[in-house]
């Protein structure tokens, strides 16, 4: 169905379509569910459906806080005016370029350290502490500990014999 026509509903048609379309898909569900769906596509129509009609509610419910929110500010507004002595003036609105904090302060613009540079510091200090880092030389690998070759005569036989293997 169409979102167009859901607009017209008025409140009360559209809860009592949606309490519909809710039974109507728990039915498919359990038809789904034993084998006996005919048209599956038709669960993905009422489930569409449903999202239309609270898509719809979430609209109303904004609109109608925008509209309030826009007649308190009207309110605020004029009696602003009002109270406002003839030679005072508002406090200034901070430009574009400039940050205001939520206590409407400036806040201090301090640029962000752009590219690697500010990497780079990062991992000198961990070099300086000792710790090891992720970053440059040869990843550490614990299989690849060096075992002691064993000592005399037998030492002498497995070199002599590995070499003899390769040949």
């Amino acid at each position: 169905m169409k979102i167009d026509a859901m607009v017209e509903w008025s409140a009360e048609e559209r809860a009592a379509k949606e309490k519909e379309w809710r039974q109507a898909l728990f039915t498919l569900g359990l038809q789904k569910a034993t084998g006996q769906l005919d048209n599956p596509m038709k669960l993905r129509e009422i489930r569409k459906d449903i999202a239309r009609l609270k898509t719809l509610d979430h609209m109303d419910a904004a609109r109608a806080a925008a509209q309030k929110a826009h007649a308190e500010h009207e309110a605020a507004v004029a009696a602003g005016a009002a109270a406002t002595e003839p030679g005072a003036t508002a406090p200034r609105a901070a430009t574009s370029g400039e940050a205001v904090s939520s206590k409407g302060r400036k806040a201090a613009a301090a640029p962000k350290p752009k590219g690697k540079g500010h990497a780079k510091a990062g991992s000198a200090g961990a070099k300086a502490s000792g710790r090891k880092t992720g970053g440059a030389g040869k990843p550490h690998s614990p299989s690849k500990k060096k075992t002691s070759a064993p000592a005399g005569r037998a030492a002498a036989k497995s070199k002599s014999a590995s070499k003899k293997k390769s040949k």
